[in-house]
């Protein structure tokens, strides 16, 4: 398994020669409308899965620590304990020299910490589906207690002012299903 080049204590997410697609491409590759919608959610991802889990909805902050030279933190979403999405987050030593509140941002998720930051600049999402092989794969589904299956990925280029880090949003099987109530 490959390590990352900043950090030999830890595996890439996603393999460095990951063949990433364009909003615009997920028609012709994801079948399911309703998959396809919350891949394509413009805006505060958060915020549409607090309104389809309603009382059901939880954010659990599943690690956020330093781990050799980055700081690596990792939430998921839920409804009614069943997980929905999976987040992880790599932000590089220099980054987080210039931006040390990055290293504690505790129980809020990342979009609501980034919120209304001036100094604030995204690529534009690319998505790919990436199958258990993969460390970021096995890692959101041995969290979510799921047999082995391919996933989609999100993944966001992120700037402070010009200190990047990258934001990987794994989109778990049950996303949207709210079981009966």
């Amino acid at each position: 398994m490959a390590v990352s080049a900043d950090n030999p204590n830890l595996p890439l997410p996603v393999p460095a020669s990951a063949m990433w697609l364009p909003g615009q491409a997920l028609n012709c590759y994801v079948g399911d409308q309703s998959l396809r919608s919350w891949l394509l959610t413009p805006g505060l991802l958060t915020q549409r899965i607090r309104d389809a889990a309603g009382d059901g909805f939880a954010m659990h902050l599943l690690r956020e620590e330093r781990v050799g030279e980055e700081q690596i933190r990792e939430i998921d979403m839920t409804c009614d304990g069943v997980v929905w999405m999976f987040a992880h987050t790599r932000i590089p030593a220099t980054t987080l020299a210039a931006e040390p509140w990055l290293g504690g941002i505790g129980s809020r998720t990342l979009g609501e910490a980034l919120e209304g930051r001036a100094t604030l600049s995204r690529e534009s999402f690319r998505y790919a589906q990436f199958y258990p092989d993969v460390w970021l794969i096995d890692r959101a589904l041995t969290h979510a207690a799921l047999a082995p299956q391919p996933l989609w990925v999100r993944h966001s280029a992120l700037r402070m002012g010009v200190a990047p880090f990258d934001l990987y949003e794994v989109f778990l099987p049950a996303i949207g299903q709210r079981g009966p109530r």
